[in-house]
């Protein structure tokens, strides 16, 4: 299906109420802050040159879901009225492509409230478009310039773009309210850490980094009501790779299928396990982190929990936003311990 064809429906009726979906004319991409639109109508209220009557000053609230994703917090946002009567609109921020649910809770002045549901067709973004920025950003201010060896203080704060103020509250994604993904820009080093919660709104990571070069850290957040967020800094790290012992063996405890893979289509991935005695890891049995060649897209993949799997196997929902080598780490824990598994997939 065309991603321009993208909703499954338009109109949606709910007693005499009648609420027409407008998506962008360009269809709806991630990355971006979208617009859409809805009517909301009385049908037992028509004009015979105006036709159902618009219902304004209603109370409105969306939802947004992911279901074949269930662990992603939702997206919430109350409507504001457009310039026409019975016009609404909301700026959702869709973290990657797939598809999702819109609920929209309405209450009309004196009426009772009512819901109604349309699925959501959301590309991958698109480089190539004047896209509008991330309602948020991050900000990274470091103890001093870091340095090998030396533990460094990583101080990151989330902001909103409008009205511009520093973001204190999020809710929990996979047990934890930060979860930072440090990567060298060659995928040389991975880790994958949290940090800790600050009265000012920040978060603090004291990090100590064993090899220089250009650091590309990715935050996954979610602010209350927006759902998942992805924000990016980078960082410089200064000195010499000092000489150090052989590090351990990578671990073998997982394989994944050959390539290639899909672009632009969410996949089961699935992952044959060498020992299928693992343990929940961040509520859930296992992560997969992968990050384009341009070490810059970043995919967060969770296990689907809709079917049942062999104890042997984790199928992940994945998604390559677009084609390209990937560099990816999966992550299980084991008797206590978190064992990373390095695995490379190139999609068409």
């Amino acid at each position: 299906m065309s991603f321009f064809l993208l909703l499954l429906a338009t109109v949606a009726q709910s007693g005499p109420y009648e609420v027409t979906l407008r998506p962008p004319a360009g269809g709806l991409f991630a990355q971006e802050e979208m617009q859409i639109e809805y009517r909301v109508v009385d049908t037992t209220r028509v004009d015979p040159l105006l036709g159902p009557a618009a219902v304004i000053r209603a109370q409105t609230a969306s939802r947004i879901t992911m279901p074949s994703m269930a662990g992603m917090p939702a997206l919430t946002e109350t409507a504001h009225p457009e310039g026409i009567p019975g016009e609404y609109g909301i700026h959702p921020f869709f973290p990657h492509g797939g598809d999702y649910l819109l609920t929209l809770h309405i209450t009309p002045p004196g009426a009772a409230a009512f819901t109604v549901t349309f699925p959501l067709a959301v590309a991958d973004a698109n480089p190539s478009r004047r896209r509008l920025p991330s309602p948020f950003t991050l900000e990274l201010k470091t103890s001093s310039s870091p340095t090998v060896g030396t533990p460094v203080e990583l101080r990151f704060t989330v902001r909103r773009r409008q009205p511009r103020q520093t973001v204190k509250e999020f809710e929990l994604q996979h047990e934890r309210l930060f979860h930072l993904i440090l990567v060298r820009r060659d995928f040389a080093r991975f880790a994958h850490e949290h940090p800790t919660p600050q009265p000012d709104g920040s978060f603090l990571l004291i990090h100590t980094f064993s090899d220089p070069g250009e650091y590309h850290l990715f935050a996954d957040v979610a602010p209350k009501g927006a759902g998942g967020q992805v924000l990016l800094a980078k960082l410089k790290v200064s000195g010499r790779t000092p000489h150090l012992l052989a590090p351990a063996p990578p671990s073998t405890l997982a394989t994944f299928p050959a390539d290639p893979v899909p672009a632009g289509r969410t996949l089961r991935l699935i992952a044959t396990l060498a020992d299928a005695n693992i343990e929940p890891y961040l509520g859930a049995r296992g992560h997969l982190i992968l990050i384009h060649e341009d070490a810059e897209t970043f995919v967060h993949c969770h296990p689907d929990e809709t079917a049942a799997s062999p104890a042997n196997q984790v199928p992940f929902l994945a998604r390559f936003p677009k084609p390209g080598r990937y560099q990816g780490w999966a992550q299980f824990q084991r008797k206590g311990q978190v064992e990373t598994v390095r695995v490379q997939f190139t999609a068409q």
